[in-house]
């Protein structure tokens, strides 16, 4: 063979290895087809810290008139924002009656989170805007099917007809649900909306990508594919639905939004939004939900204070940050989250995100206020490849209200496994009393995997906390099958109040405590009953994980036990200053939080330094400045924050 032979080969195999086989931190201890690359999750090199403050006509209409501009006046500066600028509101209380639209490539920007105020009285839709919608599914308008290439860790396809696709432009990737794994069919019954098209919900699972060049029906673009689409039988076509981005590079700062309980369906919509960001935003209550991002790409959430909520019960909105539809790449990073209905949602197919170093506290269920509900959730056919890590929550639940999920990582947490709750625990706004709670003692599980997920990866967590030993009052589950004791699987019994488990596998999320019905449940290609729970409970791949009730670390045998800091970040971020890093794990000695209990394994996170060293306002509420916590800065606000708005009369049609 000549040189020119061996050059060609060399770049035939460097194009057609996958861009993901290059060493990732999770190396050797996660099987690779559950895995994928999460170094670049959230806006790509950072989120761009602005300077130039808009200076057109419109903008400074609305800065003269400061905090008694109008509506229309804020949406004009938007609207006239050059690429690149800042809309700079000044201190004060703004009346916000509907929604501030944020375009793409401009920034929001209040002067801080105790000084620029958001008194939001709209009636629906959102406070602020970025995007506009999402992707308009509809396999005969927008979508083309996939002829070859959807294979893992794929840069490209070829595709039916490209009419409509060009660079810069998105694909929805989607295939034929697999009953092997995918399912939108359980005890809740059938989730025909879990994939946003009109199609009933067939397609659940999949990801976006951004085209980067289109040559005839070839398709190129980024990130590689995490899996393969159409590939297994009865799954094809696979589909490239194609859409323009809502707005790109749009993003909101440094400014708190004060709701009023009024009708919004969510404080912050991001709809279609590739590159768009909140950040240091202090969300004081929501009427809805504090943030839903459907159809994202690439999105960043993160030095955020959500707090409170008019909803404490599931329906239409959650009081929750949800990533919905096939939000793809999105970092929830350093955020708090404090009494909410559930805190971080991942739902409808929402593939390869990042959730990382977030704090959830005294979240509660107005109708059952002693049941330990989900700091972070997955809910809904069909989230896959996403990963958690570095939080502290009370649990994580891959619940089985809606469907199937699979290929999630959770990694180094710790969850409490019980919450404090400080009344009253009702809807509405009202003075919190923190100088009296109680914990939680209900559904005490640190994961709960239900049993229509499979493939999940959970190592290096902490489970459990003194509040649980306390709360655990009737014992802690250390009698499963070896290795992990502390794990109990369906159809096993498991107790609902005052038990302990550090890991719930198989079961249904709906209080089948026992098992029975997932017993009996049907489903797969046998459409058999109990098919779920072995594909559950079969799964699972467990390492390296602490718990109150086994007091040890437990190891899966062939595995490393050197682990990573991280699986997403080579290096500690500057945001974690003096705190320990990795801040727990396995490996972790010396740890602060609940010594004893948890063996050193534990330091505070971050955001849990935040929340735990800010005052509160006579309402039990956070005085929350990032400014302070997270850069070391005197505070923005040296005469306190302004008055909540007052006098205002509001009526609800």
């Amino acid at each position: 063979m000549n040189r020119k032979q061996l050059l060609l080969l060399s770049i035939f195999f460097a194009l057609m290895i996958p861009s993901v086989s290059h060493a990732q931190a999770w190396s050797g201890i996660l099987n690779p087809a559950r895995a994928i690359d999460w170094s670049k999750a959230g806006v790509p090199g950072g989120i761009p810290n602005r300077s130039t403050v808009c200076a057109t006509t419109a903008c400074a209409t609305a800065t003269s008139a400061g905090a008694k501009a109008t509506l229309a006046q804020l949406n004009a500066a938007l609207a006239s924002c050059p690429s690149g600028d800042v809309v700079l509101l000044a201190a004060g209380t703004y009346n916000i009656t509907g929604t501030l639209s944020v375009p793409s490539n401009c920034t929001l920007r209040g002067a801080g989170t105790l000084q620029t105020i958001l008194n939001a009285t709209g009636r629906s839709g959102a406070v602020i805007q970025m995007g506009n919608g999402g992707v308009p599914y509809s396999p005969v308008a927008t979508s083309t099917n996939i002829t070859s290439g959807a294979t893992a860790g794929s840069s490209s396809i070829v595709v039916a007809s490209a009419s409509g696709i060009s660079t810069g432009t998105y694909l929805a990737i989607s295939e034929l649900n697999d009953p092997a794994y995918v399912t939108i069919t359980t005890p809740s019954g059938v989730c025909g909306w879990c994939d946003g098209s009109s199609d009933g919900g067939a397609r659940a699972r999949g990801q976006i990508v951004e085209v980067t060049g289109v040559s005839g029906t070839t398709v190129r673009f980024s990130p590689p594919l995490y899996t393969n689409y159409g590939v297994a039988t009865g799954t094809a076509p696979a589909l490239a639905t194609y859409f323009q981005a809502g707005a790109k590079y749009a993003g909101v700062e440094s400014l708190q939004v004060y709701a009023n309980g009024t009708g919004y369906a969510q404080t912050f919509n991001l709809g279609g939004c590739a590159y768009c960001w909140i950040k240091e935003v202090f969300d004081n209550y929501t009427d809805g939900d504090h943030v839903d991002v459907y159809w994202g790409y690439h999105d960043e959430i993160r030095d955020n204070y959500f707090s409170n909520a008019y909803i404490h019960s599931p329906g239409t909105a959650d009081s929750d940050v949800s990533l919905l539809d096939k939000t793809s790449g999105t970092l929830i990073e350093n955020n708090i989250l404090e009494r909410l209905h559930v805190g971080i949602m991942i739902s409808w197919g929402a593939a390869g995100n990042v959730i990382a170093y977030n704090y959830s506290y005294g979240n509660f269920d107005a109708s059952g206020v002693m049941a330990i509900l989900a700091s972070i959730g997955m809910h809904g056919a069909h989230p896959q490849f996403n990963l958690f890590e570095g939080n502290v929550a009370n649990n994580i639940t891959m619940d089985s209200f809606w469907g199937s999920g699979s290929n999630n990582t959770i990694f180094r947490n710790q969850f409490r496994a019980t919450d404090t709750l400080a009344a009253p625990m009702s809807a509405g706004r009202n003075p919190v009393n923190w100088s009296s709670t109680q914990l939680a003692t209900q559904q005490m599980f640190g994961i709960t995997d239900s049993f229509p997920h499979t493939n999940a990866n959970s190592v290096g967590n902490v489970l459990g906390s003194a509040d649980a030993l306390t709360g655990a009052s009737s014992g802690r589950y250390n009698t499963g099958a070896g290795p992990f004791t502390s794990t109990v699987v369906a159809p096993g019994t498991r107790n609902y109040e005052y038990w302990f488990y550090g890991t719930s596998v198989g079961f249904d999320t709906g209080g089948d405590s026992s098992g029975a019905i997932v017993a009996s449940w049907p489903g797969g290609p046998s459409n058999s009953a109990g098919y779920w729970i072995g594909k559950a409970a079969g799964s699972i791949f467990q390492h390296g994980n602490f718990d109150i009730a086994s007091k040890s670390v437990i190891w899966n045998s062939g595995t490393t036990q050197a682990l990573p800091a991280s699986f997403y970040r080579t290096s500690k971020p500057s945001w974690f200053g003096n705190t320990p890093w990795p801040a727990m794990g396995p490996d972790v000695t010396g740890g602060t939080v609940d010594g004893s209990a948890l063996d050193g394994h534990v330091y505070s996170i971050p955001a849990e330094v935040c929340y735990d060293s800010t005052a509160r306002d006579g309402n039990g509420i956070k005085l929350f400045d990032p400014s302070v916590c997270y850069y070391g800065s005197s505070s923005s606000n040296s005469n306190g924050p302004p008055a909540p708005p007052t006098g205002i009369t509001i009526t609800i049609n």
